[in-house]
């Protein structure tokens, strides 16, 4: 195994057998052939602990890693390196337009997607929760997905099973035939009774189907009952404890019915709402039989035989019950137990006394502050209401009798039976066996704790809300993209977040998403951490319930605010080169129009020498002025292109000022300004162009007078401070504004034209003056408190050693002292860039050596291969972009070559030409003419050499 083969040295089973497996006839071809993406793209997927597969390219070839395996069943061996439709055949039809979908860009989620698979050799339902994200490659094309996926089958089987139940036990109550139910929603206030109820009380059967409020149900019972009733149901709603009390109905066939009504507070577990529900039986023979059991004994047995018909009932009643029973008496002496009770607890003799409760094995169940520990006998729910507790019951974990190792999850409630004098006679206690929803909740918070950790791996924010649209769930990156944590973003609500612009557009896009369903994405700013707003990409996907309407939403959101800055600085570029054209051709045609008219004048008094003069001297004026335009077009672009060389002496900066003045004066004068001159006394010397240095000077004097109405103060200083000199040009003209400072000094950047702005001109002078600025290794700046406040352009200049009172020799001793030395290798068609950088590095103490063009560069590293790359982009035969991406394959195929630094030195500096540097694999991008400072420092991050 290579080193390009290490990605899968950890994955596993699943790794080995890719690194196993013969890849040379496969579409793919040999592994160590494969692009990077797809090496990077399978190691995170292998190194996944969740279930997870890759689909690489338009046939979308599976890889997987182990936690899938068990989804594949019997075709572990062939899915590998397959084809999805092939690895999936039978659900292929449900699974290629989402397959689609993602390739064309789409992130999916589902949850509890159904589908018949055959993965065990026959049909079989199953249930998935699963996200399909693209795969990306640097240029933002999909290249393939990945799907993160967790079968939820259990889960779902055992909520079905969970709601068959409840059916079974409502169906028992229906055949019982003296039996009504009743339920009292306390979310709602409705109150609901059965037909059966309705029946056997001859109650409005509108109130069966409908419900109504609790009053007007309460209303039915006999006025002197009623707040003994309503009392009793609002003490067992408070108390938590089973509701058992008589009263009577008055009716219209006959006088009234007394009801035994019995009921207890449940909660959905599915659903969290909670209900009031209980049974009534009909009880007024039994009471009739109570009242006047002195009157007559043959009513009195007549009424004891109802009563054990009822009982009779009863007892059939408890045994169709889907739920365990138990009476005892008052000395725990197991008195009934139904089928179902002994279905959950096995067969197991009652014990004589509370004290026999010692062999109900059971232990506390997870949640409970005593976690794993047994219960003891005196801690059952029946041994304690038996000793006058109130206990309303709880969860225990029990092993049922005579199925040793097996455990069971049981919800308990209990109660205790009192005599007329409120003594203790007995209890009852109710165990329904919840290990299936036990199960299905432990299952359903893996699953969620999974998505969490998926959602906090990836890079977007991740974020759900239910119809409404108020966030319910937010992934960490949310807190680390806006510095708030998910309690202060619940507290305040996601339009606190939105940029107060963008929030209506955004409002109106979710609307319609709303309305009709269709998935969200808007593009708006967001609150960041550092205080300001950035751009972000807002998805969203509806999750429908079974009737299509929507129940909730998943969305993410993603950074592109350096996108949309780029976009914006583009098209900004763009429109400053659309404005300079047009003022081109304006300023072209200004002298074209009397050069004109003087050639057609002169056709016709060519006999009359004065007017010919006239015409001859207008069209050389004319002339004049179209050569200095096209001489300012040709040095900017020389400058740019770093195909300007100074000729370096010593110069004179008080010099160059008088020169600058002598070629502004007479625009300035035109103007009738006011110019004030400020000169240091100190020496002020530079290493630079003589010719250079006057024309940025005048430049800067000129664009004051033409930006500075008539009769206007400029004033020009010349300051010399701690080795370097400084030159300032102040106007009280038209200034600049806030969003045109930044760009000032770009090409095709130009301040509005006044009406009194005569001179013309293309706005070219700025940008040249930056450049050659930066050529002596100075640098200029802009100021402006805003518009009609004037301007100031300050130049600041390195003084010669000799002007700052330094030795001549001692700054590149120290530069040379202050990093170690180099192998370098400089590559510019240029012959003078490249020497005169060559020496200044050679100075520095580095081993510097010079190539010319591409071959020769390739023929030079193959040598002696360097540690520092410099390479020019614009070269003959190849550019620097491919010549790069070449010298580092020369790297890769011999990795004894030690580490080296690649640095682009170009006239190129556009944000494009930046991105392109770094496609190629330049470690920095620098523009002609280099800063010395920051190549140094770049040179001080060249990696060691190997040893």
């Amino acid at each position: 195994m290579n080193h390009r083969d290490a990605f899968l040295a950890n994955g596993g089973d699943a790794g080995a057998h890719a690194l196993a497996q013969d890849w040379s006839a496969h579409p793919l071809g040999p592994v160590d052939g494969w692009p990077t993406l797809l090496r990077m793209s399978l190691g995170m997927v292998l190194g996944s602990a969740f279930p997870t597969f890759l689909a690489w390219g338009e046939e979308l070839f599976v890889f997987h890693n182990d936690a899938y395996a068990p989804m594949l069943g019997n075709r572990t061996g062939t899915a590998l390196g397959a084809p999805l439709s092939s690895v999936w055949p039978e659900i292929w039809e449900t699974m290629a337009p989402l397959a689609r979908r993602v390739l064309d860009g789409e992130a999916l989620f589902f949850e509890n997607f159904q589908v018949t698979v055959e993965r065990k050799g026959y049909p079989e339902l199953a249930w998935f929760t699963f996200s399909y994200s693209p795969v990306r490659d640097e240029a933002g094309a999909v290249r393939g997905l990945m799907c993160t996926v967790v079968e939820v089958t259990d889960k779902v089987l055992a909520l079905a099973r969970h709601k068959e139940a409840e059916e079974r036990y409502a169906l028992c109550l229906t055949a019982s035939g003296n039996i009504g139910t009743w339920t009292y929603e306390l979310d709602t206030g409705a109150t609901f009774v059965d037909e059966q109820f309705a029946r056997l009380f001859q109650v409005d059967a509108a109130l069966a189907r409908a419900g109504t409020e609790l009053e007007r149900f309460t209303s039915m019972i006999h006025p002197d009952d009623r707040p003994r009733v309503v009392a009793a149901i609002e003490h067992a709603i408070v108390t938590d404890t089973p509701y058992d009390i008589e009263y009577r109905i008055p009716q219209l066939a006959r006088a009234e019915v007394w009801v035994n009504a019995r009921g207890k507070l449940f909660q959905d577990l599915s659903t969290g709402r909670r209900r009031f529900a209980g049974v009534a039986i009909d009880i007024t023979e039994r009471k009739k039989a109570e009242l006047a059991r002195d009157d007559s004994e043959r009513i009195a047995s007549r009424a004891l035989l109802r009563e054990l018909d009822n009982r009779r009932r009863l007892d059939v009643l408890l045994d169709a019950a889907p739920v365990g029973i138990v009476y005892v008496d008052a000395a725990g002496k197991l008195l009934v137990a139904n089928s179902a009770n002994r279905d959950i607890w096995g067969s197991h003799p009652a014990p004589a006394a509370a004290e026999g409760f010692g062999d109900w094995k059971g232990w506390w169940p997870a949640g409970d502050p005593r976690a794993g520990q047994p219960i003891g006998a005196d801690e059952w729910p029946i041994a304690r209401v038996l000793r006058g507790e109130d206990v309303g019951g709880g969860r225990a974990e029990i092993e049922p009798f005579g199925a040793p190792g097996t455990r069971r999850t049981i919800l308990i409630r209990t109660a205790a039976i009192r005599n007329e004098r409120n003594e203790i006679v007995g209890a009852v206690a109710a165990d329904l066996d919840i290990t299936a929803q036990v199960a299905a909740e432990r299952a359903l918070k893996d699953s969620e704790s999974r998505f969490r950790s998926i959602a906090n791996v990836i890079p977007q924010m991740v974020w759900s809300a239910p119809a409404g649209g108020e966030n319910d769930y937010l992934n960490s990156r949310w807190t680390e993209f806006t510095g708030l944590t998910i309690e202060q973003s619940a507290g305040r609500g996601w339009h606190a977040f939105i940029h107060p612009e963008d929030l209506p557009a955004l409002l109106a896009a979710w609307e319609r998403s709303q309305a009709g369903g269709a998935p969200f994405e808007v593009e708006h700013r967001l609150i960041h951490h550092s205080g300001q707003y950035r751009w972000v990409l807002n998805r969203a996907l509806p999750v429908t319930g079974e009737h299509g309407a929507i129940v909730r939403w998943m969305g993410s959101l993603t950074d592109i605010h350096d996108k949309k800055r780029g976009e914006e600085e583009l098209k900004a570029a763009a429109r400053r080169k659309d404005e300079f054209l047009a003022m081109l051709a304006h300023e072209l045609r200004n002298p074209l129009a009397p050069i004109n008219s003087a050639a057609q004048l002169l056709v016709h008094v060519a006999a009359d020498e004065k007017r010919v003069r006239q015409s001859s001297d207008i069209i050389v004026r004319q002339v004049r002025h179209l050569t200095g335009l096209v001489d300012d077009l040709l040095d900017v672009s020389r400058v740019t292109r770093g195909l300007v060389e100074l000729q370096r002496e010593q110069v004179d900066l008080k010099a160059v000022v008088a020169s600058a003045l002598e070629q502004a004066r007479p625009l300035v004068e035109a103007r009738r300004h006011y110019l004030d001159l400020a000169l240091d006394a100190a020496p002020a010397w530079v290493d630079g162009d003589r010719i250079r240095l006057v024309q940025v000077v005048a430049n800067l004097l000129n664009n004051a007078a033409k930006y500075t109405p008539q009769g206007g103060a400029i004033t020009l200083t010349l300051d010399v401070d701690a080795g370097f000199a400084s030159i300032a040009v102040r106007d009280n003209g038209i200034g600049i504004g806030p969003d045109l400072l930044p760009q000032v000094f770009d090409l095709f950047t130009q301040a509005e034209r006044t009406p009194d702005r005569a001179q013309g001109g293309l706005g070219l002078g700025l940008a040249l003056v930056k450049s050659l600025v930066g050529l002596h290794g100075g640098s200029v700046e802009a100021e402006s408190e805003g518009p009609g406040l004037g301007s100031t352009f300050r130049v600041v200049l390195p003084l010669t050693q000799a002007a700052a009172g330094v030795p001549a020799t001692a700054g590149i001793a120290a530069a040379a002292g202050a990093a170690r030395s180099l192998d370098v290798l400089i590559v510019d068609d240029n012959a003078d860039a490249a020497q005169s950088l060559a020496e200044i590095l050679r100075t520095l103490g580095h081993r510097v050596g010079v190539a010319h063009g591409p071959q020769s560069a390739l023929a030079l590293a193959g040598r002696d291969w360097p540690e520092v790359f410099i390479l020019d982009i614009g070269l003959p035969d190849i550019d620097g972009y491919v010549l790069a991406r070449r010298l580092r394959a020369m790297a890769e195929e011999k990795p004894q070559q030690r580490a080296a630094l690649y640095l682009a030195l170009t006239g190129y500096g556009q944000a494009h030409d930046k991105v392109l540097s770094r496609a190629a694999g330049f470690d920095r991008h620098f523009v002609k003419p280099v800063d010395l400072d920051a190549l140094l420092a770049a040179l001080a991050e060249a990696p060691a050499a190997r040893g």
